[in-house]
C-alpha cells in the first residue's frame, strides 16, 4: 500500500503534558514514521504511513490524549508528495522512524501550557518506596505531574526556558528522558537527587541549619515543637503549623495579623481528609483531583473525629461550618505531611492583604517575623501562584478562587472577532486579569484585593506577565465602570482605549461566556459595584443579551452609614436596613448605637444601596452572630452556619415584588420579632432570598437564569436556589470553571467587549 503523509497543527493545552511523548508512542504503535514539535501556539506533527494508519492515529489523537490536555482543534492538511528523504530523518532520528523534533518560537497567541499538576500516585509511590532512586526525594515528577506554569519563563515549553534550566540532567535522568517507554519521555522537569534541586533550611534571619533530608526532617520536628514553618511551595512561600493546637494558630494568625478568616488545613492522605470532615465522592474527586486545590468541606465536630484522629483547633475556620481541606501538591508537602503525621494549617506566606511572598530574600524579608523557620529550596519560581479554591454544588467542583492547579484558563468565545487583542483588568476585589485574544479569552491567576501598593505592585507584573507570556500588544482596555478602582485608575493611565463595562453585567457575562450562551436572567448578588445610575448596586436581576443589560428587578434600596465603612461593620448595614424599613425609633436605638442610626437619616453620609451583601450583613448584626468583621464576607459566612444549624426545611418570611423592586421590608421586621432564634432567623432568611429569586424568575420566564456575584459563594443559598428553580422548570447556569466573585469579572469583560466591538 502507498504511503500518504499527513500535516497536523493541534491548538489547546498542549505543550507540559506529555503530549508529544503521547504522540511518539502512539505513532510507533502504528508504524508511521515522522515527527512532532511545539510550534509557539501549537503542536505541529508530520505523520507518513498506510491510509488506514493515518486514520486510526487522528482518530486516537484526540480520544486518547493525555488527562490533563486540552485540545481545542487539530487542523490536517495532506502533503501532496512524500520527499524522498525520510520523515524522521529530517530531524535526525532513525529512517523509518519517529521523533520528537526541537521546538521552534513561533507568535502565536494563546494558552499552550497547563496549570501544574499535583504528584501522580506512580511518583508518590516512587517517592515512598526506599529501594527507589527517587525515594523521600521532595521534586520527583514525570509527564503526568510536577510543576508547569510556575516554572515556565517563555514558551514553546521546554525544559530551556524554565526555571529548571539551571540544573543539567544527569546521565540516569537523560536516560528515562530520550525513551520512549519511560514514564518520564520528555519531561521537561525531570529531576534527581543527583542533578536536581535540594532542600534548605535556615533561621528567620537566614543563616542555614540543614540541607537535604536533615533539612526535611528538622522542619518536621519543628512542627511537632509548636514552630510556624514557611515553606517553599510551587507558586509562592506558605505558612504551615500544627492545626490541632489552639494557641499555635492564634500564635499564627496574631503574627499574620488575620484574626478571623479560616485557613485552609493540609492532610496527607484522604483518610485524613475524612477524619476531620464528612466528604461525599464529588468533594474526594476534587481533594484527589489533578489540580489538587482547596476544597471547603463540612467540617467534623472535634468530638466526633474519627479514628480518634488529631481534632482540628477550633480557629482554625471560627464561626464556619465548612473548612479548606487539601492534599498534598508536591512531594515535599506529601513527605512533610505524612512525618508530621496530623492536619497541618497550610496558608499563604504573606501578612494579611499582602501578595505571596515568591523570591527567597524577599520570604526572609517578608516573613520573617511570622516564620521560626525557613523550609526552602534552590529553584526559583518564575510566577506568583495562590492555591485554587473550590467547592461543590449540584455535584459539580466550582471554582471561588483561580490558583494553583486551575490557571491559567482559556475559555473559547466563539462570536469575538478573530483579530481582538485587548487586555480585560477585572474590578478591585479579587482581582484576576484576562486578555481577549482573538476567539479566546485567558484568564491569569488570581492577584488579590488591590487596597496596598504591594498589592497594586504584584497586579501590574500579573498584567506584563500575562502580555509576555501570549506575546500580546493589546489594543486596548476593559475595565470596571467604577472611577475609583486601581485598576480603572490604571487602565486610565495608560495611552490605550478603554471599554468600561458595568460591574454586575460582567458577572453574569462572565457566566454566559462560560455555558457559551447568549442570553439569560442573571441575578448578580454581591458586596457592592457601582451601577449604571452612579449608585451602590449588589442585589441585581439584568436580562442580558448581546445587545447589553437590562434591570430587571433589585433589592429595595437602604441607607448606609458611612458608605464602603460598612464592609467591616455589619451594625452599620443593620442600621441603614431598620431605618428603611420604617421600625419604631426606640426599637432601632435598642438594636445599633443610636448614633448609626443618625448617621443612616443623613443621605450624604449614608448613600442608598441595593446590596444583597450587606442585606446579609445586617441580617448576621440583627442575629447576634456578627456585630463587626475583619474580613469580606466574615458575616454572611457567619449566618450561613447558623442556618445549617436549623435542621429543617425553613419556611420564608413575607415579602412583596413590586415592579422592579425586591421588598425585603416586611421579612426583616418579622425577624426582628424573631431575633432570639439565630438558628431559625437565619434559616427562614435565606429561604426568602430563595423565593424573592423564583418570583422574579416565574415572571419574566426567561430561556436560562443565571445565578451569580459573591453572595453565590454560599452553597446553601446556590444550591436552594437551584433546585427551588428547576423545580418550576427553568435552565438554571452557575459558574464553575470561573469564580463567581469578582475573580470571573475580566472575563465578563471579555465576553461584552468583544460583543461591543462586533
Amino acid at each position: 500500500m502507498r504511503a500518504r503523509r499527513r500535516a497536523a497543527s493541534v491548538e489547546g493545552v498542549v505543550q507540559g503534558v506529555g503530549f508529544r511523548p503521547f504522540v511518539a508512542r502512539l505513532a510507533t504503535e502504528l508504524g508511521l514514521r515522522g515527527w512532532v514539535r511545539n510550534e509557539g501556539r501549537a503542536v505541529a506533527i508530520e505523520v507518513e504511513g498506510p491510509e488506514p494508519a493515518l486514520d486510526a492515529f487522528a482518530r486516537r489523537l484526540v480520544e486518547g490524549a493525555p488527562p490533563a490536555a486540552r485540545i481545542e482543534r487539530v487542523r490536517w492538511s495532506v502533503v501532496a508528495q512524500p520527499a524522498e528523504r525520510d520523515v524522521a530523518a529530517d530531524f535526525g532520528g532513525a529512517a523509518g522512524g519517529f521523533v520528537i523534533a526541537p521546538s521552534v518560537t513561533g507568535e502565536g497567541l494563546a494558552l499552550t501550557i497547563p496549570a501544574d499538576l499535583a504528584t501522580c500516585a506512580a511518583c508518590r509511590a516512587e517517592v515512598d518506596d526506599p529501594s527507589a532512586r527517587r525515594f523521600a526525594y521532595p521534586f520527583t515528577n514525570c509527564t503526568a505531574c510536577g510543576p508547569r506554569f510556575t516554572i515556565v519563563e517563555a514558551l514553546p515549553y521546554d525544559r530551556a526556558r524554565t526555571t529548571m534550566a539551571a540544573f543539567p540532567r544527569c546521565e540516569a535522568c537523560r536516560r528515562e528522558h530520550d525513551d520512549p517507554a519511560d514514564r518520564r519521555f520528555h519531561a521537561q522537569p525531570i529531576a534527581c537527587p543527583a542533578c536536581g534541586p535540594a532542600l534548605r533550611l535556615c533561621d528567620a534571619r537566614g543563616a542555614a541549619l540543614a540541607t537535604r533530608d536533615d533539612a526535611l526532617g528538622q522542619a518536621v520536628e519543628a512542627l511537632r515543637r509548636g514552630a510556624i514553618v514557611a515553606l517553599k511551595g510551587l507558586g509562592g512561600w506558605q505558612l504551615l503549623c500544627d492545626a490541632g493546637d489552639e494557641a499555635i494558630v492564634a500564635r499564627l494568625r496574631a503574627r499574620k495579623r488575620r484574626p478571623h478568616q479560616a485557613f485552609a488545613v493540609l492532610v496527607a492522605h484522604l483518610d485524613g481528609a475524612r477524619a476531620i470532615a464528612r466528604l461525599d465522592a464529588d468533594e474526594e474527586a476534587a481533594l484527589a483531583s489533578p489540580a489538587a486545590p482547596i476544597v471547603l468541606v463540612r467540617a467534623r465536630a472535634p468530638h466526633v473525629a474519627r479514628h480518634a484522629a488529631p481534632r482540628l483547633a477550633p480557629n482554625v475556620a471560627p464561626d464556619n461550618a465548612r473548612v479548606g481541606v487539601m492534599l498534598p501538591t508536591t512531594p515535599l508537602h506529601h513527605l512533610v505531611a505524612a512525618r508530621f503525621g496530623g492536619p497541618l494549617v497550610c496558608t499563604s506566606g504573606n501578612h494579611h492583604d499582602e501578595p505571596i511572598a515568591t523570591g527567597d530574600a524577599e520570604a526572609l524579608a517578608r516573613l520573617g517575623a511570622i516564620a521560626d523557620v525557613f523550609l526552602g529550596h534552590d529553584r526559583a519560581i518564575a510566577r506568583r501562584v495562590d492555591d485554587a479554591l473550590v467547592h461543590v454544588v449540584d455535584h459539580v467542583t466550582r471554582t471561588l478562587r483561580l490558583g494553583r492547579g486551575l490557571a491559567p484558563l482559556g475559555i473559547g468565545l466563539p462570536s469575538a472577532d478573530p483579530e481582538a487583542r485587548l487586555l480585560c483588568l477585572g474590578g478591585h476585589l479579587k482581582s484576576a486579569p484576562a486578555a481577549l485574544v482573538g476567539r479566546e479569552a485567558v484568564l491569569w491567576p488570581h492577584v488579590g484585593d488591590l487596597d496596598t501598593l504591594a498589592a497594586r505592585d504584584a497586579f501590574e507584573r500579573a498584567l506584563g506577565e500575562l502580555r509576555d507570556f501570549l506575546r500580546l500588544e493589546p489594543t486596548g482596555y476593559v475595565c470596571d465602570a467604577h472611577p475609583d478602582y486601581a485598576s480603572t485608575l490604571f487602565a486610565e493611565g495608560g495611552a490605550l482605549p478603554i471599554t468600561r463595562v458595568q460591574h454586575h453585567h460582567a458577572h453574569v457575562a462572565a457566566c454566559l461566556a462560560e455555558h457559551g450562551l447568549d442570553e439569560a436572567l442573571g441575578f448578580a448578588w454581591d458586596g457592592v459595584g457601582m451601577g449604571d445610575d452612579g449608585a451602590a448596586w449588589g442585589g441585581e436581576a439584568l436580562y442580558v443579551d448581546p445587545e447589553g443589560a437590562r434591570r430587571v428587578a433589585h433589592l429595595h434600596p437602604f441607607p448606609l452609614p458611612g458608605g464602603d465603612a460598612a464592609a467591616r461593620e455589619p451594625r452599620r448595614a443593620l442600621a441603614g436596613a431598620l431605618v428603611a424599613a420604617g421600625l419604631p425609633a426606640e426599637l432601632q436605638s435598642e438594636l445599633v448605637p443610636p448614633a448609626l442610626i443618625r448617621l443612616a437619616r443623613v443621605p450624604r453620609l449614608a448613600p442608598p444601596t441595593t446590596s444583597a451583601g450587606r442585606l446579609f450583613d445586617a441580617v448576621a448584626a440583627l442575629a447576634g452572630v456578627c456585630g463587626s468583621a475583619t474580613h469580606e464576607g466574615q458575616a454572611p459566612i457567619a449566618l450561613e452556619a447558623a442556618a445549617g444549624g436549623f435542621g429543617s426545611c425553613a419556611a420564608p418570611y413575607e415579602f412583596r415584588l413590586e415592579g422592579p423592586v425586591m421588598d425585603w421590608r416586611p421579612a426583616l421586621r418579622a425577624m426582628v420579632a424573631e431575633r432570639h432564634d439565630v438558628l431559625r432567623v437565619a434559616a427562614r432568611f435565606h429561604a426568602t432570598l430563595v423565593a424573592m429569586i423564583v418570583a422574579v424568575a416565574e415572571r419574566e420566564r426567561p430561556s436560562a437564569v443565571v445565578l451569580t456575584g459573591g453572595c453565590f459563594q454560599n452553597a446553601t443559598l446556590a444550591a436552594a436556589a437551584l433546585d427551588a428553580l428547576r423545580e418550576r422548570g427553568h435552565h438554571v447556569l452557575l459558574p464553575a470553571r470561573v469564580p463567581p466573585n469578582d475573580g470571573g469579572l475580566a472575563l465578563g469583560q471579555a465576553w461584552v467587549a468583544a460583543r461591543r466591538a462586533r
